[in-house]
């Protein structure tokens, strides 16, 4: 075996994760499911039947690829501590940390965006899947934020406003708008969200 071989052989672990991201980038690029196997295989050096061992059908590489993104915005949640934080505190990090990711994790961003204004039935089912979870926990910000409201009652739809803001605020970062606008659009946002709570 070269020397070559041995430093391109990867785990099966590690191979499917070279794969995955060269498909989200494709994706990110050319647009939800418009990269093939064979764009795959292209852009990582491997043959076309290797990319078919991981991701069987065109169907399973497109959930592949949209549950790592939804995996990685998940996550977003979990990388900021909300110890200390107030509400308006607690959803002013979440979007800093959002944005600052989107330096390492743009191609995400974008195929997120993408996937947000598909409506072909599958992928639109997925995405509503996703979404819900983002705003149970947008809601639970929320409630907490008024302990004496119903909890749920008016918060799921101001958690709406909070996510629609969050596309748009991803766009200003990806669009290169400057942060101290995109920093005025957050507060003004989350400012006018919880003067209906109460709790600016």
């Amino acid at each position: 075996m070269s020397d070559r071989q041995r430093r391109t052989r990867l785990s099966p672990e590690e191979r499917k994760r070279q794969l995955l991201d060269a498909a989200v980038e494709l994706f990110a690029e050319r647009g939800i499911g418009e990269a093939k196997h064979a764009d795959i295989a292209k852009r990582t050096g491997v043959s076309v039947a290797t990319t078919f061992v991981y991701f069987p059908t065109r169907e399973a590489l497109i959930d592949a690829v949209l549950d790592d993104v939804a995996e990685k915005n998940l996550a977003i949640f979990t990388e900021v501590d909300p110890a200390g934080l107030s509400p308006a505190g607690l959803l002013k990090g979440l979007a800093e940390h959002a944005t600052s990711r989107l330096d390492e994790d743009r191609a995400y961003a974008q195929v997120w965006l993408n996937w947000s204004t598909n409506f072909a039935p599958h992928i639109r089912e997925k995405f509503l899947e996703c979404q819900n979870i983002v705003l149970d926990k947008l809601t639970a910000i929320l409630d907490a934020a008024t302990p004496g409201r119903q909890k749920g009652k008016g918060a799921r739809d101001d958690a709406r406003i909070l996510l629609a803001a969050s596309q748009m605020l991803t766009v200003m970062k990806l669009d290169g708008i400057s942060k101290e606008r995109r920093d005025r659009f957050t507060e003004h946002t989350i400012d006018v969200v919880l003067a209906y709570t109460g709790e600016k």
